[in-house]
């Protein structure tokens, strides 16, 4: 019954909005006397939609669609699909400040569609790169200005293509970091796609090493045969364990943990064998782990799962997005004292594929001693727990 409501639901945000516009568009075509072109809407509606329908209705781990159907009907649908929600929504404002219905310019009437496109066009595929200093406190001298590069989400599968994880790990091969991380969700539902995701991060040359702990999704496909493919390629994952890193003759901690939704997440088992006072990095898929992670001495906690909202005003202010539904830490660095949360919106993106707001991102960290912080460095304003 549970899953029949939430397919009930899927339902009506995905048809409702879309049939709403179709009918204004019929409508709109007829009062202008094309009435033999409104015949068409109701046909092109449903050859848009039935390559999704189909997808979702026989959805199995290892079934894809072909590529060419992908290219012509997944970006033509989300840009139809979401268009349509905004303009649903755009439709309803204009009713209400008009104190009933009114016609609305085209010019107005197209600009949901002109958004949606943008999220699916450009949003959603071209990398920001994101430099971040953050002060570690008790960071030992050789490990001043180290560089972390971290990859999240890449949700390898379907619609992160091999071709896609390249063009990223090529976008943070130039970043030369000194160590590479990866926070979860390497792939999205299967793992099957787990050897290319590998491939892809583990091209990228560091000094120090590439580590990861998985996601959500990681669980969902599989967590021991993505670990296991990880690790082929040289990549090491962290499930509720840490390693010494040595750099200057100075060592930092640095540990994972697997995802609280789906594995065993067992932070005290991380940190165990830490030498005392060693400064620490923990790796966590879902940001929410933070607070359990200040009380045991964290100093930076590296996070992603939240994709920034995928949808979201976080230029205005990170709060307005829609990850904030299921956390306080959506995008960007956090401070808690002298402990450091930083948010990584992600590489990839899920479905709907399309990135409003909160550009897909790799990110470059830049770790200082907070005595060598100079004052007018840049650090996001002290968030509450």
């Amino acid at each position: 019954m549970r899953r029949a409501r939430f397919y009930i639901l899927l339902l009506g945000l995905t048809l409702l909005p879309q049939l709403l516009a179709a009918n204004d568009l019929v409508r709109w075509l007829v009062g202008r006397g094309q009435t033999a072109l409104s015949l068409s809407v109701p046909g092109l509606l449903l050859v848009l939609n039935l390559p999704m329908i189909a997808e979702v209705v026989r959805r199995k781990k290892k079934t894809f669609l072909p590529r060419i159907v992908t290219t012509f009907f997944q970006t033509p649908w989300t840009v139809w699909w979401l268009g349509s929600l905004f303009y649903a929504l755009l439709r309803a404002g204009w009713t209400v400040a008009h104190l009933g219905p009114a016609p609305m310019p085209v010019w107005l009437a197209l600009a949901p569609y002109a958004l949606a496109l943008y999220g699916t066009s450009f949003g959603a595929h071209v990398l920001r790169r994101e430099r971040v200093t953050v002060p570690v406190a008790g960071l030992p001298p050789g490990w001043r200005g180290a560089r972390i590069v971290q990859l999240s989400d890449l949700h390898a599968g379907r619609h992160v293509t091999r071709e896609r994880l390249q063009r990223i790990a090529r976008r943070a091969a130039r970043l030369k970091p000194d160590i590479l991380v990866v926070t979860g969700d390497i792939v999205h539902n299967s793992p099957a796609f787990a050897r290319q995701a590998a491939e892809a991060i583990a091209s990228i040359p560091t000094t120090r090493g590439i580590y990861a702990c998985l996601g959500n999704h990681d669980f969902w496909a599989g967590p021991d045969a993505v670990e296991s493919e990880l690790e082929r390629a040289g990549i090491r994952v962290l499930r509720n364990r840490g390693v010494l890193l040595e750099r200057g003759g100075d060592g930092l901690w640095l540990c994972g943990v697997d995802d609280p939704w789906n594995g065993r997440f067992d932070l005290p088992a991380a940190l165990r064998g830490r030498p005392e006072g060693a400064a620490t990095v923990l790796l966590s898929h879902q940001p929410n782990t933070w607070p359990r992670a200040q009380e045991l001495g964290v100093q930076l906690q590296l996070s992603g799962h939240t994709h920034g909202g995928q949808v979201a005003m976080l230029w205005l202010h990170r709060s307005l997005s829609l990850a904030r539904i299921i956390t306080p830490f959506v995008a960007g660095l956090y401070r808690a004292g002298a402990s450091y949360l930083y948010v990584n919106r992600g590489a990839g993106s899920v479905m709907p594929m399309v990135r409003i707001g909160a550009r897909p991102e790799v990110t470059e960290l830049t770790l200082v001693s907070p005595d060598d912080r100079p004052d007018d460095l840049a650090i996001p304003a002290e968030a509450p727990v």
